[in-house]
Parts: structure tokens; C-alpha cells; sequence
């Protein structure tokens, strides 16, 4: 008894002093403010006030940066991924894995979120005289929908999708991607480890959308396909840091013709850089390779070419950021913009004076973006 007691006492004695020692290599260690493995910015230590001390926010403050500094943090991420994955779980942190892919589980649709969306939608219309049409992208957890757990809601975005278009105003147009895309879901249209789709999955969606303006598509024939990295791992491998799953390849689509000219970047704090072309290659060496199509979301992109075609708005989610290079052949000037950075459309763009508005969303985007309720006359004061 003496011996097991002795023994009860040295593991409490080692695991306090293993705990110690990781908490003075937190504390001590170099710190970081942006974790490339996981793809985002860390927690900053809090201030402390007398009002964060007495709320509570100031020790929670400190737990988060503890949580997100601490010592080793991304293997002990791997590890509990793998430990998962060794005990038979096939979904770790709302990430599924299925057949050599990862999946991002969703939460049901908020049937009433959506009509709010909608709702501006159809009044953001009315002033657009039928230039307006609406494209909602099912993303892999749907159309791979075969492939996840018969709880999953992610099968719900195909109903979604219909209920969008079925709501939708006469004069506004529907883009309805989900059979092509279906239809070619053996090809590599999404990646295996981020949750969007991959250029080939785009192309799909831009010869459906450029046939119902009347214009042509550049045929697979005459493309360019350059593989650009073979290393991609994205974002849904940055919430499971598992080497479980192949890492994807980025290509970049090309064809000879109309090219881009001029490429202008509009940063929240209203500061614009310029580029010379859409493909940004030095994000090709970051972990975040899908960069490489524009670069990070900012309020405003603008895009010149000299194909010699009208003009187009897009407002978007990122979806629409690899699928901007094909529609500059067929546009002489498009502009895209991210309610997610601005306040007011109005202050970047007027979309009175486009030829043609696209509004892209990956479905389970659109289902939880509240930002699109600003497109509302009223600016969503009014929307039920």
C-alpha cells in the first residue's frame, strides 16, 4: 500500500512539473501573431483595465492566448487528430474525413437568415432593370453529399439553393451550377483539403453563367492549364494539421486572346495597390496557396482587360475569385466586392453602371452571411 501510494504521489509530483515546464516555454518561448500551419492570426495578450479585471474579460483574454501560444501547439493539434482518427471518429472539429478527403460539416440552414438575404436580394433587384442574376455554388459536402454521416445538414443545400430561386423576383437570374457540377463530380472540381473549389470546378460554373449572357465559352481545347504547386494544403487541413490526405494541387487556367492589363486592389483602409496580372505566384510558397487567385479578400478588386466586352459587377464570397480570370475574356472591366469588408457598397462601386451584377456565394456562405441584407434599398433596416 505504502509502495502504490509512494508511486500515486510521483505521477502528481511529474505531471505538475510537466505541466510547469510547458507553461514557462509558453511563457518564454518566441511568439508569433500569425500561425502559417493554421492559417490565421493568434490571439494578442490582453490589456488589462479595471473594467477587463472585474468583467472577466481580461482572464479570459489570457486563457485564449495561453490556448492559442502554447508551447508546441500545432504537433498537439496533429496529435489529437490522429488519437481521433485511431479511435474510430471519421470527424475531428467539424471536419470530415471521407475516402481520402476533408469535408467541412455545416450547421442546418437558418430558413430565416436566408429569407432576410433574399429579401434585400430582390430589392437590391428592382433598380437593375434584369441585369441582375444570382449564382449559389453547392460546395463538396453537398455534391459528395454520398460521403458524409446521415446527420450531417450539409445534404440541405441543394433544397437551399432551390428555395433561393423559387423566392427570387422574375426579372433577377438564376444561375443553377448544381447539375454541371454534379454531373462532374468524379473530375477534381474541389480540394481535397480546403473548402473551396478548384479552378476546374469554376471553369464549369463560368461556361454556365458567360452561355446565359450569349457569349461563347473558351473551350477546354484552347486552354492553358499550368500546374502551379503540388503542395497545396488548405484550410480545412489547417483545423485538423492531419498528413492523412494527399495535398492538392492549384492550376492556373490560360488561353491566348484577350488579357488582363491592369489589376487594382482597394485594402480596407482605402489604400490600392496594383498588379500587373490576376495570378499572385508569391503566395504560391504560403500555406494559404488559394491566395494565389487575387490575394487575400479586401473590400474592392478591380480587373481590366482588353477583350473588349462590357463591364460586370460581382459581388462574392472567394468562390468567385478563381473563376474572375476566365469571365476578364469575355469582360473588358470587372469589379468584385466583399460585403464582409465594407460598410457601404455605395462607397466603392455604382452598380447602376454595369453591364451585367453577379452576385456568387458558395451556398453554405450565403446560408450564414448576414451582410448581404445591406444590399436592401433601406440598407436592411427594413428587411423582415
Amino acid at each position: 500500500m505504502k509502495k502504490a501510494g509512494f508511486s500515486a504521489i510521483c505521477n502528481v509530483i511529474f505531471f505538475f512539473l510537466l505541466v510547469g515546464v510547458l507553461c514557462a516555454f509558453t511563457l518564454f518561448s518566441p511568439k508569433k501573431d500569425f500561425s502559417e500551419e493554421e492559417n490565421r492570426a493568434l490571439a494578442d495578450y490582453p490589456e488589462i483595465s479595471a473594467r477587463s479585471w472585474f468583467s472577466g474579460d481580461y482572464s479570459g483574454g489570457v486563457s485564449d492566448w495561453f490556448r492559442e501560444h502554447f508551447f508546441l501547439r500545432t504537433s498537439w493539434i496533429s496529435l489529437k487528430t490522429k488519437l481521433a482518427r485511431l479511435s474510430g471518429h471519421d470527424e475531428v472539429d467539424g471536419v470530415y474525413f471521407s475516402d481520402g478527403a476533408l469535408f467541412e460539416v455545416q450547421p442546418p440552414v437558418d430558413y430565416e437568415a436566408v429569407d432576410k438575404s433574399v429579401a434585400a436580394i430582390n430589392s437590391f433587384g428592382k433598380s437593375l432593370e434584369g441585369r441582375l442574376g444570382v449564382m449559389l455554388v453547392p460546395t463538396a459536402a453537398q455534391i459528395y453529399a454520398d460521403r458524409m454521416p446521415s446527420y450531417s445538414p450539409t445534404q440541405e443545400q441543394r433544397r437551399m439553393i432551390n428555395y433561393v430561386y423559387s423566392a427570387l423576383d422574375e426579372g433577377i437570374g438564376r444561375i443553377d451550377v448544381y447539375d454541371a457540377l454534379y454531373k462532374a463530380r468524379e473530375d477534381y472540381i474541389y480540394y481535397r483539403t480546403d473548402h473551396h473549389w478548384t479552378a476546374s470546378g469554376a471553369y464549369i460554373a463560368y461556361c454556365e453563367y458567360v452561355r446565359r449572357l450569349g457569349y461563347n465559352p473558351v473551350g477546354l481545347d484552347k486552354m492553358n492549364i499550368e500546374h502551379a504547386s503540388h503542395t497545396f494544403l488548405g484550410s480545412l487541413h489547417s483545423k485538423v494539421l492531419t498528413d492523412e490526405i494527399e495535398p492538392d494541387t492549384v492550376d492556373f487556367y490560360t488561353s491566348d486572346g484577350a488579357a488582363v492589363t491592369k489589376v487594382r486592389k482597394t485594402a480596407p483602409d482605402g489604400s490600392v495597390t496594383e498588379y500587373n496580372g490576376v495570378f499572385m505566384r508569391e503566395y504560391l510558397a504560403a500555406k494559404d496557396k488559394y491566395l494565389s487567385f487575387l490575394g487575400p479578400n479586401v473590400p474592392l478588386v478591380e480587373i481590366e482587360s482588353d477583350s473588349g466586352g462590357g463591364s460586370l459587377l460581382i459581388i462574392k464570397d472567394s468562390y468567385a475569385n478563381c473563376m474572375a480570370p476566365l469571365l476578364a475574356k469575355h469582360f473588358s472591366e470587372i469589379a468584385l466586392v466583399d460585403l464582409r469588408y465594407m460598410m457601404n457598397l455605395e462607397d466603392y462601386v455604382d452598380p447602376a453602371k454595369y453591364d451585367s451584377v453577379l452576385i456568387l456565394y458558395n451556398a453554405a456562405t450565403f446560408a450564414e452571411d448576414a451582410n448581404l441584407r445591406r444590399l436592401s434599398v433601406d440598407g436592411g433596416e427594413n428587411t423582415p
